[in-house]
């Protein structure tokens, strides 16, 4: 793969790892700040961002987001693909939310899924960050970095041997008469 298209999915992807970490602390800081640990049944359907389930969102969201970040910097998938299921899971509670916000008459500019606006840009962000991860997944496993060897270069001068080619990774022997 060329060069420039390495960086450029490398790139986008730890855009989407420090995006990941800083978010979460971000969104953590803001609602523990903000909210109470206790809040009333009737709004149960925002769980996502009340109270302890924010907080626990958010220590899984950072945890998520370094490992991302270090499976991305060791090209190693174990780490990239921990990130999926969390924002799945974001997703799917973004859904049941406008689902109760829905069945509980709430306003519809509150809901994601129902704003034609945020519609579309949240139909973008997750086709982004899909692509985004499928990509790394798939450069990760189809072209990792060579590891540097050696870079010893024999050459065979005997004429009697038989003439031929060894490839051991970047280490190369050649064969001259």
């Amino acid at each position: 793969m060329e060069h420039y298209l390495r960086f450029y999915i490398k790139f986008q992807s730890y855009v989407i790892a420090i995006a990941t970490i800083l978010g979460s602390v971000f969104t953590a800081v803001t609602i523990f700040a903000n909210t109470d640990f206790h809040y009333p049944l009737e709004e149960f359907y925002n769980y996502r961002f009340m109270g302890s389930g924010a907080l626990l969102f958010g220590v899984i969201g950072f945890a998520v987001g370094i490992s991302l970040f270090y499976g991305i910097f060791k090209e190693d998938k174990q780490f990239v693909y921990p990130f999926i299921p969390l924002f799945m899971l974001e997703l799917f509670l973004l859904v049941v939310r406008d689902i109760v916000m829905i069945w509980q008459n709430k306003r519809w500019y509150n809901m994601v899924f129902m704003n034609p606006f945020t519609i579309i840009m949240a139909l973008y962000i997750t086709l982004h960050v899909m692509m985004t991860l499928v990509s790394i997944g798939k450069l990760i496993e189809h072209e990792p970095v060579l590891q540097p060897g050696t870079n010893f270069v024999r050459f065979k001068t005997d004429g009697a041997r038989e003439r031929t080619e060894e490839v051991d990774g970047d280490e190369e022997a050649l064969v001259t008469e």
